[in-house]
């Protein structure tokens, strides 16, 4: 391995802790903003790794993180469509000028699913896209296109924690359900 490629692994496991303590904050500011320094761990990881498709998706993830920080009655559906024509744009650019060819489809699907799901979802809407498109399509990136080991145990931390939340959600449920049951006499 290279000196390029540690400093490369390196950041990206600095992106991936970022990430991960971003769930510890209660408040949509102090998420956004931990989640946009670890994808700028990401994007240079990426970059550093010979990945220009992951790298940028990481970059614009930043600008995305700016947009979804604003109420939502402050967003403009123009944000979305400009976010999403970017995401295209830079996909083409990494495939053709890159060189990434179809591995560029990778990450640039991730990201707008990704944004797609926090535009318009709910946190369940949100959890499901997580673990069925967005960490599978970047666990493929993370594994095939750049081996990033901050990449896979970030994917796989999210995967975990989405399962996690799911069940919890699940059981938070049924227990209400219980409880209302029984209030009803039933």
């Amino acid at each position: 391995m290279t000196t390029t490629e540690i400093i490369g692994q390196v950041t990206g496991i600095i992106g991936m802790l970022l990430i991960i303590f971003s769930f510890q904050f209660k408040s949509k500011v102090g998420f956004y903003t931990m989640q946009m320094s670890g994808n700028l761990f990401y994007a240079l990881s990426f970059f550093l790794l010979g990945n220009v498709a992951g790298s940028l998706m990481n970059f614009l993830g930043i600008i995305r993180g700016f947009v979804m920080m604003q109420k939502p009655e402050k967003r403009r559906f123009w944000h979305f469509v400009v976010l999403n024509l970017t995401f295209i744009a830079a996909t083409v650019f990494a495939a053709t000028v890159g060189g990434m060819g179809w591995a560029a489809l990778l990450s640039f699907t991730a990201q707008t699913v990704g944004t797609i799901c926090m535009w318009y979802g709910n946190d369940r809407t949100i959890r499901w896209g997580q673990l069925c498109l967005i960490s599978p399509l970047w666990m493929i990136n993370n594994t095939v296109v750049s081996f990033s080991i901050g990449g896979i145990l970030g994917e796989s931390f999210n995967m975990i924690s989405t399962i996690v939340y799911l069940i919890r959600m699940r059981i938070e449920k049924k227990r209400k359900e219980a409880c209302k049951a029984g209030e009803n006499g039933v």
